[in-house]
């Protein structure tokens, strides 16, 4: 059997620490997975950050800070490239579906809606079946809840607020939900920095008394301060989802009010770390930016 090897950039030509060595096999890897795939990079694909990594630590109070060539505040977390890969596939399922079935709709005639009232309430079992796959994708990846950031570690909190009133199905729901939505924040930055810049915006009073309309006030502000029309887009079309889905799950709209509610926005809030990064974005206008 013929076999190849590369040359070029991929030899190794002097001796390298066990940590060099990890790196380069790192890159090796990589590079013969291009090699082997049918579609090339694609500028999207191509890391924008490539600072040299100097240490990584994990301190006592909780989390991980990535410390990286030329930046003078260390990166909440640690981009772990099989983690950001499966938080991408997760992304692309989510928003390539909820699109996929709004444009399907958009060419019905509207007495054609009528319908589709019976199966509303298939769409409960389908929006659950929904976040068992996600859970299940993420779920050998899961991190210790103390190894989250600070604004993570807050919002996992506030999904573990014990109620005695929660029955087995419920409290199921609540940690698939928590398990699915930090490890999406958690590993992709550009979700958890607007996160962290919409959620101090919440007013808690309004969550409690409309729950609904607070959160699609909160989206609206998003699409705003987006800069591209596609995530604009999503975010309109995910306000009208969110809007229409939860006038008919009640249990839904109850966590997310009991969650939203019990966060203490303070910790939720982008600090100075936060902002340094958050600077290099250029698809997104964050309200200190604004200030």
């Amino acid at each position: 059997m013929a076999t190849s090897t590369l040359t070029g950039e991929a030899k190794i030509t002097k001796p390298l620490s066990d940590h060099e060595a990890l790196i380069e096999n790192m890159r090796l890897m990589n590079e013969i997975v291009m090699h082997m795939k049918e579609i090339p990079m694609l500028p999207s694909e191509k890391p924008n950050d490539v600072s040299p990594l100097q240490r990584v630590e994990f301190p006592d109070a909780g989390g991980v800070l990535t410390y990286m060539e030329g930046h003078e505040y260390p990166y909440k977390g640690f981009p772990y490239h099989e983690f950001v890969d499966r938080i991408d596939l997760v992304k692309k399922i989510v928003r390539g579906t909820l699109s996929g079935i709004y444009h399907e709709l958009k060419k019905k005639n509207k007495l054609w809606f009528l319908t589709l009232i019976p199966s509303l309430w298939v769409a409960k079992s389908a929006v659950r079946s929904g976040i068992f796959v996600v859970y299940r994708i993420m779920e050998r990846f899961r991190l210790k809840k103390e190894r989250y950031c600070p604004a993570i570690r807050e919002l996992y909190r506030a999904f573990d607020v014990d109620n005695v009133a929660w029955n087995v199905e419920e409290r199921e729901l609540r940690v698939r939900m928590r398990d699915a939505v930090c490890m999406l924040l958690e590993f992709d930055n550009a979700y958890r920095y607007r996160m962290q810049d919409i959620v101090p915006e919440l007013n808690q009073e309004a969550i409690r008394a409309n729950s609904t309309s607070e959160i699609g006030r909160l989206l609206d502000i998003m699409a705003d301060r987006e800069k591209t029309q596609e995530i604009k887009d999503t975010w309109t079309l995910f306000r009208l989802v969110v809007r229409w889905y939860l006038r008919f799950d009640k249990q839904m709209k109850n966590i997310l009010r009991d969650v939203l509610s019990n966060l203490d926005l303070d910790k939720m809030k982008l600090d100075e770390g936060d902002r340094h990064y958050c600077l290099k974005r250029k698809d997104y206008t964050f309200k200190f930016m604004s200030n």
